[in-house]
Formats: structure tokens, C-alpha cells, sequence
């Protein structure tokens, strides 16, 4: 994969995409690449939805870029995370993590205003049904999201 997210067309993998059972781990470890190779662009490593990726496993922000530099393979971060991590997710953790991030959305009206003006400008003001910030990346990023009733 191509961590260079300054190119046009070049984005982190879905924040659906799992690793370990994990949802937005893989893009957070796309996102902390191209931090670690300069090519990140408007993608920020170490924040937003990633934050919440590093409390489940007990790590900073900073120790993930480590496990990251350590290891060129997913697999290999993941592992890194389980041996170093000072919490190992239990399967009824991960399933109320990955609940939590799929379904995080604007959390009042200002923020839902800020919300449906970004999705307009994006050109997708007629999109009413979503309302999470993974489907919204997703639209932004050219990735289907099936409309719902």
C-alpha cells in the first residue's frame, strides 16, 4: 500500500476495516505510516477516532508509532500491541469498542449542523442517512455507503 495520502485519490483504509477484531485499527496504522514517512497530509495520526484505538489497548500515542516503526506488517503491530499494551481487550471489549467508533456521530445540534454543511459542501447534502463519521469518510473518500431507510 502507498502511504502517501498527499496524492490525489490516496486515502487510509476504511475505519471499518478490522485487524485482531480491532475496527479502525488498520487506518490507524495507515494514518501513523505516512505520519512516520512525512506523507500524511489533511490525515492526522494521533487523534480524533485513533485516540480511542490506543486507550483500548493501554498505549500512548507516541508508543504506537513505535509498534508501528517496529514492524513493517499489520499482524506484527497488532501482536506488538498485545505484548506491550497495558490492556488486553477481552472479545466483549473489542465488540463495545467497535459499536462505539462505527456508530460515533455529531453529539449535539451545533454538531450536527457542522455535520450535514460539511456533507453538503462534499456534495452530499441529499445523503440524510448518515449519520456517523465513519460513513462520512467513507462518502468523502469515494467508498460506497448503501443508503438507509
Amino acid at each position: 500500500m502507498d502511504y502517501d495520502f498527499t496524492k490525489p485519490g490516496s486515502y487510509p483504509r476504511s475505519g471499518r476495516e478490522r485487524l485482531g477484531g480491532v475496527v479502525f485499527l488498520p487506518r490507524t496504522i495507515d494514518k501513523a505510516r505516512a505520519h512516520l514517512n512525512g506523507t500524511a497530509g489533511e490525515y492526522v495520526a494521533l487523534r480524533g477516532l485513533s485516540t480511542r484505538v490506543f486507550d483500548l489497548f493501554g498505549v500512548t500515542p507516541e508508543q504506537f508509532l513505535e509498534a508501528v516503526k517496529q514492524n513493517p506488517s499489520d499482524e506484527g503491530v497488532l501482536r506488538w500491541l498485545q505484548e506491550h499494551g497495558t490492556k488486553q481487550p477481552t472479545a466483549q471489549e473489542i465488540e463495545q469498542f467497535n459499536s462505539a467508533v462505527l456508530g460515533h456521530g455529531p453529539q449535539d445540534e451545533q454538531g450536527r449542523a457542522r455535520f450535514r454543511a460539511n456533507l453538503e459542501k462534499l456534495g452530499f447534502g441529499d445523503r440524510t442517512d448518515v449519520q456517523t463519521y465513519i460513513d462520512a469518510e467513507d462518502l468523502e473518500e469515494g467508498r460506497e455507503v448503501p443508503r438507509r431507510a
